[in-house]
């Protein structure tokens, strides 16, 4: 295990016993760190980030939230301020717990990755060679009306599962006939509060239940974001010839350190969980605590460990795993994939002619096509409004782990990203 020795200067000691004097919840530090030490810099490295973070806290918008940054000249720095609910006295910092929900997607990208680079299977491997109740899968005639459907023609293969372009759907992104069927079905993401039926017992259980259900459209022919990457859950248990959150946890978590990223709260680590809310559609409230997200209920057994939505993590940790795919696939002093592998996972793999909202897609994320603002960028985000993405171009990647339902309905993002630039001396 890496350990990070701080190493403290007059000029840091000053600073810090200055910040003594902000109102509590407020942050005015920043630390810096490689793997051999974590220096606070006070306000010197990113202090436009801080200011954002700094704000959006005393305008009362959130109790706390935390930045984590791969810098370009190398090593992490974090900022963070708040604390983790509002009254509580327990700062957000870079090891707080944070529901990232479908940023999930990308370590299962990942893990698929990793598979395919040993040969297990291809892009456009057809999905049914490793899940054969796949085999005849039907497509809805009307999807807006009934469930009636057809046998059907395009082959569904791996590069479909990876982009959601597969043609499943979300139980809770719509309400025609398949999305109420998955909801009948307890086909869902795990966070979901539709479903007659619990959550399938293993993956086995889930693709049973989605075998019956036609497909929206054709393999191949439209992006629809759903439970495309749940199902690659079970072609990478297939493929790896042991459970899926045992491959990621071998292959992944471990290596690189990931100790805090899982898919149940640990005993004793209620107390580093950030709080949840929903501000309303619009963002203004009255904010509600979120059902269903409780330290006591994430602490309760997980019925599988949901490759889409499921994992707990901290700005460390996730910062950690985006620094392992923006220096082509080392993390520290291990090699979780090849090179080549990183740059195929964060390329544009859609279907020709189709677009993801207007970009391009990778293993499970978002890439920036050429003629967008960022274009090359590799991202996603989670529900809660998390967001992590690197920029190969500029040698940098960053995570936002923050706590408010609907996605975005507090716009930490677009004041962020800009001066995070502004912060690393990147002109756009």
């Amino acid at each position: 295990m890496i350990i990070e020795r701080p190493h403290f200067d007059r000029r840091a000691l000053l600073f810090g016993m200055g910040a003594l004097s902000l109102p509590l919840g407020l942050s005015a530090c920043a630390s810096v760190g490689s793997s051999a030490e974590a220096t606070p810099l006070g306000l010197d490295r990113l202090p436009l980030t801080q200011d954002v973070l700094n704000r959006f806290v005393a305008a009362g918008r959130l109790p706390g939230l935390a930045v984590g940054v791969a810098l370009p000249e190398g090593g992490k720095a974090f900022v963070q301020a708040g604390t983790l609910d509002f009254g509580s006295f327990t700062r957000a910092d870079r090891d707080t717990l944070f529901r990232i929900y479908s940023m999930t997607k990308l370590i299962t990208g990942a893990a698929a990755a990793i598979l395919m680079e040993e040969g297990r299977f291809g892009l456009d491997t057809p999905v049914a060679d490793l899940i054969p109740e796949f085999a005849s899968l039907k497509v809805a005639t009307n999807p807006a009306r009934g469930l009636a459907g057809r046998p059907a023609v395009n082959t569904m293969t791996i590069r479909h599962l990876l982009t959601h372009t597969a043609g499943f759907t979300y139980a809770h992104t719509g309400n025609n006939a398949i999305q109420r069927e998955y909801a009948k079905q307890g086909a869902f993401m795990a966070t979901s509060s539709r479903g007659d039926a619990p959550l399938p017992a293993s993956y086995d259980e889930l693709i049973t239940r989605l075998a019956d259900i036609p497909l929206m459209f054709e393999p191949g022919t439209k992006y629809e974001y759903g439970i495309s990457i749940d199902v690659l859950a079970i072609v990478i248990e297939r493929a790896a010839g042991m459970p899926f959150g045992a491959f990621v946890q071998r292959r992944i978590l471990d290596p690189l350190a990931m100790q805090d990223t899982v898919w149940r709260l640990r005993e004793g680590d209620a107390q580093r969980l950030a709080a949840l809310y929903n501000y309303g559609s619009n963002g203004t409230g009255p904010r509600q605590p979120v059902p269903n997200t409780s330290a006591a209920d994430l602490s309760r057994p997980v019925p599988i460990p949901f490759a889409g939505s499921g994992l707990l993590s901290t700005a460390s940790d996730y910062i950690d795993f985006l620094t392992m795919l923006l220096n082509d696939g080392a993390g520290g002093r291990r090699r979780i994939m090849k090179p080549e592998t990183a740059r195929l996972l964060r390329s544009d793999i859609l279907p020709e002619g189709l677009t993801a909202n207007g970009g391009g897609h990778g293993f499970g994320g978002w890439v920036a096509r050429v003629g967008h603002k960022r274009a090359g960028e590799f991202g996603w985000s989670g529900n809660a409004s998390t967001q992590a993405w690197i920029d190969p171009a500029h040698n940098f990647a960053a995570v936002l782990m923050m706590q408010a339902l609907p996605y975005r309905s507090v716009n930490v993002l677009d004041e962020l990203r800009p001066v995070l630039d502004a912060d690393l001396g990147i002109s756009r």
